[in-house]
């Protein structure tokens, strides 16, 4: 029981599933609200599902979003469980409904999924929304979500959790499930759950918002959010979790499976955070303390995945920060692997660096300058300056690798569409002069793809208060950058949908009245045309914040002090 093996109730071909008999003590049931390929690549999911299946008094199974060929699961295996593909809202093991587990986890990584969580509930007989099940009183499912979307700012997610673990997980589910599984509808178990260290429980808060102006009644927009007040009972504040990650023991295999994004490598966590404190970076600002596994720990997790995976992907926010990445890394490519870093900071590329990437058949580095002017980058905090990012990439050219993602920011608070959009441009032409006259000696020219992201305010962050650009100039600029380009060889331009950036800023920067909206949207899908949506954007997203107005997040007690953070903020605009 709970052994882990080769193939299982998933897709054939998935190695470290483990499969328990359903009597087992508590039943979980891991949802990842997006499709199979990408739940499958996403480590802190992988990671959650081995550490409960590795309890002897707990089973754990996954869900994820299906509904379309696209988003379907992969084809069962013959022989390995149930016939038919899973259907919304059942396991992948044993097709059984979420209504039938004791806890329902989500794993909410991005904003944008929480489009698809109630479909995923509902169909599973859970009712989506934590006060309709409040007021059904019938008996259902623990719903618990966790994640880095639902950490950064836990009242969205808490409009169907009955409890939102904040900050590292590990300890959190590890007490949840030490609980007996209880009632979310009685006041007693919710204290009881508000008592675990970086559990939030949303129903223990009551909300107090101002009176509505003559303004926000004629624009529809919302009345402003004056507190969270907890009922007695509960903490003032849900300090979030931040583990001392020496501490923690070693992690069970995660599965391997072909039929995923990342299929062909092996996922090992090195640190958390990140040393360099962006801006607009939530990564660095929620926990502002650079944390890193001991180098033991992630070479066991290497070893355990060897005799099927022999490419490494090395998982972190500041993966060549890690202090041990060079060592690690030499040792892979000695053994016959190769590495594969999930972040490659331009300042830390040197001669080694590139080798080890080369030798490991890296053909596209990605490198993150996020502004093209390098004024504008550092008011940002990002102080890297132009040569920086140039000279790396000669470095990088030299050892044959040629063809570079460039990722930039569009539509930063007060910046004028020429600063930026000619700025990006420039900086391209340079980028690609200095890599083309290296390029020229190894004989061949790659390609030079510029990523543009619309910027999205996040909590805990000095842009925090910022307004997002608006929808049809965040078009604009991108036109503009692709205008500029569009001649040029081997150059190419990538845009990510502004409209899913606006979504993105209403779904992470929102209050508990989400839920009007959420109660609107089908997978992937938030109507334009929904009620009050319009006014609820104008309050959330495209409007500045005060210094003294109360923000969703502030309930969680982690990060920066909020009089530091709008110092930042606030120098953003000298």
């Amino acid at each position: 029981m709970g052994r882990p093996r080769r193939g299982g109730a998933g897709p054939a071909n998935e190695i470290f599933a483990a499969r328990k008999d359903w009597g087992t003590g508590t039943r979980v049931a891991l949802v990842y609200p997006n499709r199979y390929a990408a739940g499958m690549s996403n480590l802190g999911f992988l990671l959650i599902y081995a550490r409960i299946n590795a309890r002897p008094d707990a089973l754990c199974e996954r869900v994820f979003l299906s509904g379309d060929g696209r988003r379907r699961a992969p084809p069962r295996g013959p022989g390995t469980g149930s016939a038919n593909s899973p259907t919304e809202g059942r396991t992948l093991e044993s097709g059984r409904p979420l209504s039938s587990f004791d806890v329902v986890a989500v794993s909410l990584s991005y904003e944008n999924d929480l489009l698809n969580v109630p479909a995923i509930l509902a169909a599973g007989g859970v009712p989506p929304f934590r006060e309709d099940r409040a007021a059904s009183g019938g008996r259902h499912p623990l719903v618990v979500a966790g994640g880095f979307a639902a950490s950064l700012n836990p009242e969205p997610a808490g409009v169907f959790a009955d409890a939102v673990v904040v900050g590292d997980g590990e300890r959190a589910v590890d007490l949840l499930l030490d609980h007996e599984p209880g009632s979310a509808g009685d006041p007693g178990y919710r204290r009881e759950l508000s008592a675990i260290p970086g559990v939030y429980v949303p129903g223990g808060y009551r909300p107090e918002y101002a009176e509505s102006s003559p303004a926000d009644r004629a624009s529809g927009g919302l009345p402003a959010l004056r507190a969270i007040e907890p009922l007695p009972g509960f903490p003032a504040r849900v300090a979030r979790e931040v583990l001392d990650l020496r501490s923690l023991s070693p992690a069970p295999p995660v599965i391997l499976s072909e039929e995923t994004e990342l299929g062909s490598m092996s996922l090992v966590e090195t640190s958390r955070g990140c040393p360099v404190m962006c801006g607009f970076c939530a990564a660095a600002h929620a926990c502002p303390s650079f944390r890193e596994f001991p180098l033991d720990r992630v070479r066991a997790a290497v070893d355990a995945a060897w005799p099927h995976r022999r490419k490494v992907g090395l998982i972190g926010a500041a993966v060549l920060d890690w202090r041990p990445f060079r060592e690690l890394a030499r040792e892979i490519l000695d053994r016959g692997g190769t590495v594969s870093p999930a972040s490659v900071r331009a300042d830390l590329v040197d001669e080694e660096i590139a080798d080890i990437l080369a030798r490991s058949g890296h053909r596209t580095v990605a490198l993150a300058p996020e502004c093209g002017d390098a004024r504008l980058r550092a008011r940002v905090g990002k102080r890297v300056p132009d040569e920086t990012f140039f000279s790396a990439a000669e470095v990088l050219a030299r050892s044959g690798i040629v063809s570079f993602k460039m990722y930039f920011l569009l539509g930063l608070p007060g910046v004028p569409r020429e600063e930026e959009v000619g700025g990006i441009a420039r900086f391209l032409g340079t980028f690609r002069e200095r890599v083309l006259e290296v390029a020229r000696g190894v004989g061949r020219m790659g390609v030079v793809t510029a990523v543009l992201s619309p910027f999205v305010p996040k909590p805990f962050t000095p842009l925090q208060w910022a307004s997002m650009t608006p929808e049809e100039e965040l078009k604009s600029r991108e036109e503009g950058v692709g205008a500029a380009v569009r001649a040029v060889p081997n150059m190419r331009v990538s845009a990510s949908t502004p409209w899913d950036a606006v979504v993105q800023g209403y779904l992470g920067l929102s209050d508990r009245r989400v839920a009007a909206g959420l109660r609107t949207a089908r997978p992937g899908k938030l109507p334009r045309s929904a009620p009050g949506l319009a006014g609820a954007l104008a309050s959330v997203v495209f409007r500045e914040k005060g210094a003294g107005e109360f923000l969703p997040w502030e309930v969680i007690d982690g990060g920066l002090r909020k009089g530091a953070l709008r110092a930042r903020y606030e120098a953003f605009f000298l």
